[in-house]
C-alpha cells in the first residue's frame, strides 16, 4: 500500500478542491469517476466519496458497491457520499424543507474525535445540501451538530468512516483544512 489517497467523484463541483487540499499535505491522491474505480484498491491508503448534485433518494442517482472499501479502508465522505453511506448501511436520508447552502457554525463537536482535534466550537462551516441524514445507521455516532443540521457529521469508529454534511475542502470552512490533515494523518 502506498501514501495515496482515492477520491470517488460522484459529479461533485466541488472534487478538485478534495484533491487540491490533500496534495497541499504532499500526498498523492486520485480522482476516479463513482462509475470507473481501479481494481486494485491496495494501492490507496484511503478513499474519499465526493458530494453530489443528486440526490441519493433520487432514482438513477451515482451509486457504487461500498463494501469494497468500507471497513478495509479509512473513508471520509462528504455531503452526497455521507448521505449515500447512512443510507446503503439503512440509515434515514430525507430531503430538507429547504436548501442548505451557505455558512453555519457547528453548535457542538465531539471534542475526543481525531477528526476535530484543533478545532474550534462554532467553527464556520460551508453547506450545500438539499437532504439530510435523520437517522444513522447502526454503530455510528453523531460527532458534529449545527444549527440546521443536528447530524453534520458522523463517525463510525470500528470502521473507520467518516461522514460530513458540509464541505472541509471550501475555503469558506475556514479549518477545513485542519479537518482534512486530522484525517488524513491518522
Amino acid at each position: 500500500m502506498q501514501n495515496k489517497v482515492l477520491i470517488v467523484d460522484f459529479g461533485s463541483q466541488y472534487t478538485q478542491l478534495i484533491a487540491r487540499r490533500i496534495r497541499e499535505l504532499f500526498i498523492y491522491c486520485e480522482i476516479s469517476p463513482f462509475n470507473n474505480i481501479p481494481e486494485n484498491l491496495d494501492q490507496f491508503k484511503a478513499v474519499v466519496l465526493s458530494g453530489s448534485p443528486f440526490s441519493v433518494n433520487q432514482k438513477d442517482s451515482p451509486d457504487i458497491n461500498l463494501e469494497i472499501f468500507l471497513g478495509k479502508k479509512p473513508v471520509i465522505a462528504i455531503c452526497y457520499g455521507a448521505q449515500l453511506i447512512a443510507k446503503s448501511l439503512n440509515g434515514n436520508i430525507e430531503n430538507s424543507n429547504s436548501r442548505e447552502y451557505g455558512r453555519a457554525k457547528l453548535s457542538f463537536i465531539d471534542r475526543d474525535c481525531i477528526l476535530f482535534k484543533n478545532i474550534n466550537i462554532n467553527n464556520q462551516v460551508w453547506m450545500s445540501h438539499g437532504d439530510h441524514v435523520t437517522d444513522l445507521p447502526e454503530g455510528f455516532k453523531i460527532i458534529a451538530k449545527s444549527a440546521n443540521s443536528p447530524i453534520a457529521a458522523f463517525f463510525d469508529p470500528k470502521k473507520k468512516i467518516y461522514g460530513l454534511q458540509f464541505h472541509p475542502e471550501s475555503i469558506l470552512t475556514p479549518q477545513g483544512f485542519q479537518i482534512i490533515k486530522n484525517w488524513v494523518n491518522h
